[in-house]
């Protein structure tokens, strides 16, 4: 449907409203013009919601009530429909509206589509649901625990189960259900209808939970005693979820068991993170393990200081030792390196530098010294305080030992060149100056042994230039590194 016949159709104040939604579907359902209020509530769905579905934007539960008022519109073009549904969130959420529903028809007068114009009636819906519900709550409650509870205390009581976002059943002595709070539906997926008369937690072993947390519900139940277990399930609209279950039993005043109470919050989000940071440990413990690495920190504020497994084995300790981490530290510190760490851990900890590294020397229990490279970052408050130093420490003790080997070999390396350069070539030269004066006396005889020993001369000669130069060459090098 052309933007023009839409505009035709309805005054610009609706097409623009910030508070009715406008939208226009045809015979299949999809849309074919949404205003910009209803395009910017589902812009999580597509930026430009034409030739989707509207069941796209409809709380599953609700779809089939819109299909049924959107054939009864076809079928009585002339009668408008009203009907009130769930609108979509993204994830599990959703919002209530009321929407009023008009065929629409083309000029020889056949239906070629509908148009409905919404408001969002969450607050209203809500509280009407919460009036109606809160009221079935208290009965519920009170039947279940009437003997126990003054009447003040089982509003209260019906207040909290109600209100509660997390799921809340009440089962009698039987473990029959027989009332579930809207926080229920909304995590599992039954309507109170589909929970009330059936087994406590009967959704949790069709869901595929696990097998011995299900036989400890079980004793537990048969038992009458209270228990919190964690399991992943999943819901009826299939979606997995981590659940943290906890079951009381319930007690008349002559301790004869009357039902059971239980409150389910689910905590995917939490299991989520706790898997994420969980991998996110392991990288690093594998990053830090194959590095030879330990990690540390210390709360500047508390004054306390930690250390990883490799810390501890870098200075020589077992993890489960009885000294402090600061005590090994201080202890192991080479004193001569002692005034450069106070220096670097006292500018770190001031807030002068916000990282750093450097290298210094420990004594290890056995006796021998190790090197240690240390790099830190200081972590600061809101305020730029400095509260943490995290940082880690890489034993480079066999890194030191190859520079000063390094470094003797390029001293005997100096030393070969001088050798090669000045003791080597000055015999050579001697007998070289020799030839010469034989050749310009012209007193050699054999001039054919006399070349020969020429050219082995200044053969021997470019040898020597040529190892020489190499060496240098050598030197060089290793000086660089």
């Amino acid at each position: 449907m052309s933007l023009l016949k839409v505009n035709q159709l309805l005054p610009e104040q609706l097409l623009n409203s910030l508070t009715f939604s406008v939208v226009i579907t045809d015979l299949t359902g999809k849309f074919v013009y949404v205003n910009p209020l209803f395009q910017q509530k589902f812009s999580h769905i597509s930026l430009t919601l034409t030739n989707h579905h509207f069941a796209d934007t409809v709380y599953a539960e609700d779809i089939k009530p819109c299909n049924e008022a959107a054939r009864e519109c076809i079928r009585n073009p002339e009668k408008p429909v009203s009907i009130t549904v769930r609108k979509a969130c993204e994830g599990d959420e959703f919002f209530w509206t009321h929407w009023e529903i008009s065929a629409i028809k083309n000029e020889q007068g056949q239906v070629i589509g509908t148009m409905s114009v919404g408001h969002d009636i969450t607050t209203t819906e809500l509280n009407n649901n919460k009036t109606t519900e809160l009221l079935n709550s208290r009965a519920y409650v009170s039947d279940a625990a009437s003997t126990i509870y003054s009447d003040e205390e089982l509003t209260r009581l019906a207040l909290v189960a109600h209100n509660d976002t997390n799921a809340v059943l009440i089962a009698d002595k039987d473990e029959t259900i027989i009332w579930v709070n809207e926080g229920f539906s909304r995590i599992m997926g039954y309507k109170p209808d589909e929970a009330k008369g059936k087994k406590a937690f009967f959704y949790l072993e069709q869901q595929g939970a696990d097998s011995k947390i299900l036989k400890r519900i079980k004793y537990s139940l048969e038992n009458k005693l209270a228990f919190t277990e964690q399991l992943n399930i999943k819901n009826k609209r299939d979606k997995s979820i981590w659940l943290e279950v906890s079951c009381k039993p319930l007690f008349d005043e002559a301790n004869l068991h009357i039902g059971f109470i239980a409150t389910e919050i689910d905590i995917t989000k939490r299991k989520n993170a706790e898997q994420e940071q969980q991998e996110t440990l392991q990288r690093l413990s594998l990053a830090t393990d194959s590095a030879q690495i330990g990690v540390w920190e210390v709360d500047i504020s508390e004054g306390t200081t930690y250390w990883d497994e490799k810390m501890y084995d870098l200075y020589g300790f077992a993890k489960n030792t009885l000294f402090a981490p600061l005590k090994i530290f201080k202890k192991a510190l080479h004193p001569e390196d002692k005034p450069l760490m106070k220096q670097v851990l006292g500018g770190l900890a001031e807030g002068k530098k916000s990282i750093d590294s450097v290298v210094y020397r420990i004594n290890m229990p056995n006796g021998n010294i190790r090197y240690i490279e240390a790099h830190a970052i200081v972590q600061k408050s809101a305020d730029g305080i400095p509260i943490r130093l995290i940082g880690t420490n890489r034993d480079i003790t066999d890194d030191i030992a190859v520079q000063e080997k390094m470094k003797t070999q390029n001293k005997v390396l100096r030393d070969i060149a001088f050798i090669q350069s000045h003791e080597v070539r000055r015999p050579l030269a001697n007998i070289l100056g020799v030839i010469e004066v034989l050749n310009s006396s012209n007193s050699v005889h054999n001039k054919e042994i006399f070349d020969h020993l020429m050219e082995s001369a200044n053969e021997l000669d470019m040898q020597i230039r040529s190892i020489v130069k190499k060496t240098n060459n050598l030197d060089g090098i290793f000086s660089n590194g």
